[in-house]
């Protein structure tokens, strides 16, 4: 069985399958997530952004995480995601992060590929793999009523692939995000949708790289099936967790209202993240590969 995140990432994109990347709020999340990765067999990529970070403690994260590998024997690998603070980088990289995603999108591009390739000569030294990117996400991970940049000249702001390869030359990121219309967030008008045509041609521009897309959720199944088969090896996904823990949390502490025990109250709104995973991790074609 594979170990690495490396020779994971070459299996996906080999067998055309995805790894989800399920970012960790808190502890029942994180419970949530192992236990689908259990239940479906699946390899799964845990990540913390840093308000994440700060919620739950970079070691204590590695710990629970180490934890839930070893009690349900699955393969859980660490991401630091969308980090941007040299010094939590490179306390990551050194505690056992598998591997870090720097965002350095909203930098000048020069300012960008210097700290990138610092952050990669850090990493690959440990055996760490490195994200990185050069467009920035629109949206956060929140439920919005409509993407608002769409069709007011969002399409010129997906990535460029000849800019791509450049950054990854100049680089050497192993991991490279893609925008191709993913934003951060859930959208109920339904309007994020992904430009596949645009993804294949930043791939053969990256023949060598593995590709990542951010935003996963709310896009819809096929468009991520798409995504996939184009050679996408790893799929973000937050909000839809979020939504579902605490829409299931408030009707669990509204039909209980004398009910103490913070423990005999979470069961419910785990059960619900544990679905949207397996449902996930059943899209990403990643069921039954560990």
């Amino acid at each position: 069985m594979e170990t690495r995140l490396i020779d994971w990432l070459q299996r996906a994109k080999k067998e055309h399958f995805s790894l989800g990347a399920f970012n960790i709020d808190n502890l029942e999340i994180l419970q949530a997530a192992a236990e689908a990765a259990k239940n479906l067999s699946a390899p799964i990529i845990a990540e913390v952004s840093p308000g994440e970070i700060k919620y739950l403690g970079l070691q204590n994260f590695i710990s629970l995480a180490n934890n839930y590998k070893d009690d349900y024997g699955i393969t859980i690998l660490l991401n630091m995601d969308h980090a941007s603070d040299m010094d939590i980088i490179k306390s990551g990289i050194e505690l056992g992060f598998d591997m870090v995603h720097f965002d350095g999108s909203e930098l000048p591009f020069e300012e960008n590929v210097r700290l990138t390739k610092e952050i990669v000569g850090e990493s690959h030294s440990k055996g760490v793999l490195v994200e990185g990117e050069i467009d920035h996400f629109p949206g956060t991970s929140e439920l919005h009523g409509e993407l608002t940049d769409r069709g007011q000249g969002l399409e010129k702001k997906y990535t460029d692939p000849q800019k791509a390869k450049e950054f990854v030359e100049e680089t050497g990121i192993d991991i490279f995000a893609a925008f191709i219309g993913n934003a951060h967030g859930v959208y109920q008008d339904g309007s994020e949708k992904l430009d596949c045509e645009k993804l294949t041609e930043v791939s053969r521009a990256l023949p060598e790289t593995f590709l990542s897309l951010h935003g996963g959720s709310g896009i819809a199944p096929e468009e991520i099936e798409s995504a996939v088969e184009r050679g996408i090896v790893k799929v973000n996904v937050n909000t839809e967790l979020r939504i579902a823990f605490r829409q299931n949390l408030e009707n669990v502490l509204k039909g209980n209202p004398d009910e103490w025990a913070v423990y005999k109250l979470m069961p419910p709104a785990i059960e619900a993240v544990r679905k949207i995973i397996e449902r996930k991790i059943t899209l990403f074609g990643s069921a039954g590969k560990a």
